[in-house]
């Protein structure tokens, strides 16, 4: 007897075990797909090992994440950046995310784009992750629903757009943690203390995370989305009490017989104290971060931005209200383009339906008693989920609203006057907490549709419809205002279709909910997965767009140390397209052959922050933080003498000249990267017209470095400014060349002939010259004449010194070439009056080398 009982107890315990194991084996299996889809979304950086070839991706976390992976490996703690800005803080710049775990180990055994994919691959999964826990735990969804808001969050639009600006999702990837651990610790009004306790110190950890991560405004978004969901339905609940105390106290001073004061069941001592729990999480979380907030604290005292952004700066990339309809509706066929990649935020038509479900369910008695699976472990959704529910209402509300940056007047006072509002950009970033929000409703809405809980008939479904048609037509009339490219008549067929399917589908919940949720599921994966087609990881490139080496990096690494200064931008077209296009043109689609071709350039000129990749010290750099320091304004009034200061950085595309050599010099310039096209081909001769000098008076300029080549002529490009009054054939300058068996050949150079007034007109005294071109920067009226000065027998020039000879104006050199006339070769020189340079590399761009460079302090 005693043994049948022990066996019937082991058989018990057995049979209590077994929902257990059959519950954690539905869990692994839900979370298992989730993670599933997600890596299909990205198989192109995954399985495929393509690379980011576009946005900040490519040029600015690749390049933190080569150096921090140099660093790691051989032993030593990046401090210091010798690569940008001619030297900065590394660690001290909070976006490198030096101190960040996850980094550590991806760093120590992955080459750095490959370690950034797998980053990205796991922090997605970690969102739906968490997301999954939030609507389990928090929302008291079922897998299936939960999984659903794991989907829309991990792969709606926010997030996969958000791919190229990695520490951001990081970040983000934590956030419905922090509201499953808000949740814990200060909603549940039966928890043990032990469970408080744990949960806050689980929040303490996850704030600390999302702070090493590295993105401050990340950090300061999801604390705000921890306030709100925590602490505002409770206040929301004290504000109504208020109110009704207040109407009831109105009634009671005129009729004061019968009426006694309602009770409350809010509590404020309640409220301060779930207050000052969230503040002691946030504390101990800054306390636990501090190795990174401090160095990143004092380099923020000597950053640019010291101050806070100028207000323009606060306020940039908000969300237009006339784009809105589109940020939160998905695209099926137009890529997004890069000045709206910060305004994407849909989880699809089937989630809005869903979400929209979940809205008209919730906030109405409920229709039917029971669910329809009467074993359910979940008693329902609405149960015991009021101010959770009242949370993720408050994250889509309040992610919308500030959202809309400068176009919403509260916020205009937020930036002007708030810490925090006043030191980030972007408003557009706030909707992340719609992001989360929308998907917690659009789980609570399959949830719902599941359980047969339909909406009451009646006016709020006409309302909703509507609502979905008003969406539709505001996405399609955006343009209209300035918001946005057309949208294509696929995208808005998809649009029609597939809010017809979802409104079907919830239409047939009342006969098949579970047809309907699984179908609106299905349809939600769909959607999501054509929309991530528009983003920039769908062009993912192939991987040698960042590994291979261009010729240019080759030359600077070859070449004798210094620094270099790029100043030329990406309109050229790589020499190697041909082959580029051979190559990989059967293996790429257009756009991600396009993207290759883009990096193929950026490495060329080693920009932005590409320099750090190959080991190539910079005088210039890009940051949208902490950096550049204020006394980098220094270095650019210097170098950049006219214009504006770029806020972060940037030389190369604020210049419109070489600056002066002197202080190229003083900063160890050695290297000066241009591409050729402001030079020119005339009479089959190339002319480098990068420098040039301009003369007046008896002054003069000498070829610092001339080439040997035996020439039988040189060719002079130049014009005369403010020079009109010169008469025909007057003497304007001389060429001297010296050969190198001691020879000297003088040439007068005569206006009329050999040059002429640059914006000739009928006032001017002289005739004109031969035109060669012209080739003024943003002038092209002027211009440029060519001359060609000939020797007797072929010879060696050693030296080449232009005099004027001027009474009045100035004469611009603006290049010149030796020419030998049986060949048909040539060899360009440099003329300078900004220093001495010589031509080190000549190819798809130009490599000049400063000759007078001073070594480093």
């Amino acid at each position: 007897m005693t043994h049948v009982d022990s066996t019937l107890t082991e058989g018990g315990s057995l049979a209590r075990r077994s929902p257990i194991r059959t519950g954690l084996l539905w869990n692994v299996l839900a979370v298992g797909s989730l993670w599933a889809a997600i890596a299909a979304f990205f198989w192109r950086i995954g399985l495929a090992g393509r690379v980011l070839a576009g946005g900040d991706a490519f040029t600015y976390f690749y390049p933190y994440w080569a150096e921090a992976t140099r660093a790691l490996r051989s032993g030593r703690l990046p401090l210091w950046n010798p690569y940008l800005f001619a030297g900065a803080p590394f660690l001290a710049n909070s976006q490198a995310g030096v101190l960040y775990p996850p980094n550590w180990l991806l760093w120590a055994t992955l080459p750095p784009h490959v370690s950034i994919h797998v980053s990205i691959l796991l922090h997605l999964g970690l969102a739906g992750w968490m997301a999954w826990l939030w609507a389990r735990r928090s929302l008291h969804l079922r897998r299936g629903a939960a999984w659903v808001t794991g989907v829309s969050y991990a792969l709606g639009g926010y997030l996969v757009a958000q791919v190229e600006h990695v520490n951001q999702l990081q970040g983000l990837a934590w956030l419905p943690l922090v509201l499953l651990l808000v949740d814990l610790a200060v909603r549940a009004p039966h928890a043990a203390r032990r469970q408080r306790t744990l949960a806050l110190i689980g929040l303490t950890l996850v704030i600390a995370l999302i702070l090493l991560a590295g993105h401050t405004q990340t950090a300061f978004i999801s604390m705000g989305a921890a306030a709100a969901y925590g602490l505002g339905p409770s206040l929301w609940a004290g504000l109504r009490s208020l109110g009704t105390r207040l109407r009831y106290s109105a009634r009671r001073h005129a009729h004061p017989a019968g009426q006694s004061t309602p009770s409350s069941p809010w509590s404020g001592r309640r409220f301060v104290l779930d207050a000052a729990r969230l503040a002691a999480a946030l504390a101990l979380g800054v306390l636990l971060a501090a190795a990174q907030l401090l160095p990143t604290l004092e380099l923020s005292r000597q950053s640019m931005r010291a101050g806070g952004l100028p207000f323009r700066e606060r306020v940039s990339f908000s969300l237009s209200p006339f784009y809105l309809a589109r940020a939160l509706l998905p695209g099926y066929d137009e890529p997004v383009p890069p000045t709206h990649i910060e305004h994407v935020a849909y989880i699809g038509i089937a989630g809005l339906v869903c979400a929209v479900t979940a809205v008209l369910v919730y906030r109405q008695p409920r229709t039917r008693t029971r669910p329809r699976d009467e074993h359910s472990e979940m008693t329902g959704p609405e149960e015991g989920i009021r101010e959770p529910l009242q949370g993720t209402y408050l994250l889509v509300a309040l992610g919308l609203f500030l959202a809309l940056g400068g176009y919403n007047p509260l916020y205009l006072l937020l930036a002007r006057y708030v810490p925090g509002f006043a030191h980030f950009r972007v408003p557009a970033r706030w909707l992340a907490l719609y992001a989360l929000g929308a998907a917690g409703l659009a789980g609570l809405g399959v949830q719902a549709i599941w359980q047969g809980l339909t909406p009451r008939r009646g006016r709020g479904h006409w309302y909703w419809a509507g609502a979905f048609v008003l969406l539709i037509g505001w996405a399609v009339q955006g343009p209209r205002f300035g918001e946005g490219a057309t949208v294509g008549w696929v995208t808005g067929v998809a649009w029609a279709a597939a809010a017809l399917v979802g409104l079907g589908l919830t239409a047939l919940a009342g006969r098949a909910p579970r047809v309907a949720a699984l179908s609106l599921a299905g349809v939600l994966l769909a959607e999501l997965s054509l929309a991530a087609s528009c983003l920039p990881q769908a062009r993912a490139t192939a991987p040698q767009a960042y590994t291979s080496m261009r010729p240019a990096i080759a030359h600077l690494r070859a070449g004798a140390p210094g620094r270099f200064l790029s100043m030329s931008d990406i309109t050229f077209d790589p020499g190697d397209l041909a082959e580029i296009d051979v190559i990989y043109g059967r293996q790429l689609p257009a756009d991600a052959l396009y993207e290759y071709v883009v990096a193929a350039k950026l490495k060329e000129v080693l920009s932005p922050n590409l320099s750090m990749v190959f080991g190539v010290p910079a005088v210039d750099g890009y940051d949208g933080g902490v950096l550049p320091l204020a006394r980098y304004a220094f270095v650019q009034q210097l170098l950049q003498p006219e214009g504006p200061l770029s806020l972060d950085g940037r030389l190369r595309e604020n210049l419109s000249e070489v600056p002066d050599g002197r202080w190229l010099s003083v900063f160890n310039v050695r290297y000066v990267i241009t591409d050729k096209l402001r030079d020119a081909w005339l009479d089959d001769v190339f002319y480098d017209l990068q420098f040039g000098a301009r003369l007046a008076g008896q002054e003069d300029v000498a070829v610092a470095d001339v080439p040997r080549f035996e020439s039988t002529a040189l060719g002079l490009v130049s014009y005369l400014d403010g020079g009109q009054a010169l008469s025909d054939g007057a003497l304007i300058g001389t060429l001297e060349v010296t050969f190198d068996d001691g020879a000297v050949r003088v040439f007068e150079l005569r206006a009329g002939e050999h040059s002429a007034e640059g914006r000739y007109d009928a006032d001017v005294s002289h005739q004109q010259a031969v035109v060669g071109g012209h080739f003024w920067p943003g002038e092209p009226e002027g211009a440029d004449y060519v001359a060609r000065l000939r020797w007797d027998t072929p010879a060696t020039p050693t030296e080449i010194r232009i005099r004027a000879v001027l009474a009045e104006g100035e004469l611009v050199l603006r290049g010149a070439s030796l020419i030998d006339e049986r060949t048909g070769g040539f060899q360009s020189l440099v003329l300078s009056d900004r220093g001495r340079f010589r031509l080190a590399h000549s190819g798809d761009v130009k490599v000049y080398e400063n000759l007078d460079v001073m070594p480093r302090a």
